[in-house]
């Protein structure tokens, strides 16, 4: 790089940094949103830097065209603007002198998924936004098989895959008992039916990846049937189905035990029973024996 060249460089980097006082775009990346509500991309100017006279870009680079919300000069240009998201848009205007440029988009759809980028170019200024809208709740298309005495895990998972630690997550039986919920946070075991109280647990450390499997211990035969998957947010939920069967050819090591015992008593009695009767028999035969030798010898005396 020339001597001219790099004069240049250091003169616009030294523009940049007194035009923006070293203030940076933060971007923070909004919860999850479901389908209908509104929704708040957040971006400022940090520490705060009037950007009333810039020109504000909100764009998705995987749309054409590709502009989400462009303001400039004080105004909406919204010849620029990408139709699905007509008369859903708009900037906090009255924030704009604080450095504030984030977003609000209404009425949020399932295609409204995607990353956004927001570009200050007369600062050099951009980050980008993640936006996640809950798309469907994956139970198990086929039956899950367990065993008597055995542990068994329904799968569940959120698609595409979201943080649900803030939502509300429940598991129901097809007759409406509920399995296990959680909620604020936490298990709720109050509601929690008595078939499955001590039993179930969510995997709490994959829940951040959506997650929301159960696990349930010690299955019984009545535990059989069809069971549901939920999340809710407020007057929304969305739900998933999984059926739990029983495979009687399988068995465990604490039912083989079991089983193995009962045999082996049953056996032991058998051998026993057998063992009685043939004694019984022997005795019954030696016994006749030798009624017929005193009968024997009887005779031999009286013709004697």
């Amino acid at each position: 790089m020339g001597l001219r060249s790099a004069l240049l460089v250091f003169t616009s980097a030294v523009v940049n940094a007194a035009v923006t006082g070293s203030s940076v775009l933060n971007c923070s990346t909004p919860n999850i949103v479901w389908p209908g509500d509104d929704v708040i991309l957040p971006c400022r100017l940090q520490p705060p830097l009037s950007a009333e006279s810039m020109r504000v870009e909100w764009t998705r680079p995987d749309l054409e065209p590709e502009f989400i919300h462009v303001h400039q000069d004080g105004r909406f240009l919204y010849e620029l603007q990408n139709p699905d998201y007509n008369y859903r848009t708009s900037l906090f205007v009255d924030q704009l002198p604080n450095g504030n440029v984030s977003l609000k988009l209404s009425r949020v759809t399932q295609s409204d998924a995607g990353t956004y980028r927001c570009s200050l170019p007369s600062v050099q200024q951009e980050a980008s936004v993640q936006l996640s809208v809950v798309s469907e709740v994956i139970g198990s298309d086929q039956a899950v098989r367990a065993v008597v005495g055995g542990d068994v895990i329904l799968p569940c998972h959120m698609k595409p895959p979201f943080d649900v630690t803030t939502l509300t997550v429940e598991w129901k039986t097809r007759n409406g008992a509920v399995v296990h919920k959680f909620t604020n946070g936490g298990d709720n075991t109050d509601i929690q039916n008595d078939q499955f109280k001590g039993r179930t647990s969510l995997f709490h450390d994959e829940m951040h990846k959506g997650n929301i499997s159960l696990k349930l211990t010690n299955v019984t035969l009545t535990d059989a049937g069809n069971y549901t998957c939920s999340l809710r947010k407020q007057q929304q939920e969305k739900k998933g189905n999984v059926e739990l069967v029983f495979d009687s050819n399988q068995t465990i090591v604490g039912s083989t035990s079991s089983t193995t015992t009962t045999v082996t008593i049953v056996i032991i009695i058998a051998v026993v029973l057998l063992i009685a009767c043939v004694a019984v028999c022997l005795i019954r035969r030696r016994q006749g024996n030798c009624g017929g030798r005193r009968q024997h010898e009887q005779g031999d005396t009286l013709r004697t």
